[in-house]
């Protein structure tokens, strides 16, 4: 895994961390659980890109993401054509 990779996975990391806190610090309120939910799994997600060699790629296409994207947005999965 290269530098870029393991930059992005600890800030992955952190912002999971930083979500779960959060969760956990609002009793279970029932606005945040979908939003956390789904934010836990883009993470994941993306984790699990990063883990596979994958996350560069495209999940519709199979075409490389702009790495100003993913810079900006990185659990995003999508290509901004495919995202559109």
């Amino acid at each position: 895994m290269d530098t870029t990779h393991v930059q992005i996975r600890h800030q992955l990391e952190a912002q999971l961390d930083r979500l779960v806190h959060r969760i956990g610090e609002a009793n279970g309120d029932p606005r945040l659980l979908p939003a956390g939910r789904l934010e836990a799994a883009a993470i994941k997600s993306a984790l699990t890109r990063l883990e596979n060699g994958t996350y560069e790629m495209c999940t519709k296409c199979g075409k490389e993401i702009d790495p100003r994207r993913l810079m900006a947005f990185p659990t995003t999965a999508t290509c901004l054509r495919c995202s559109i």
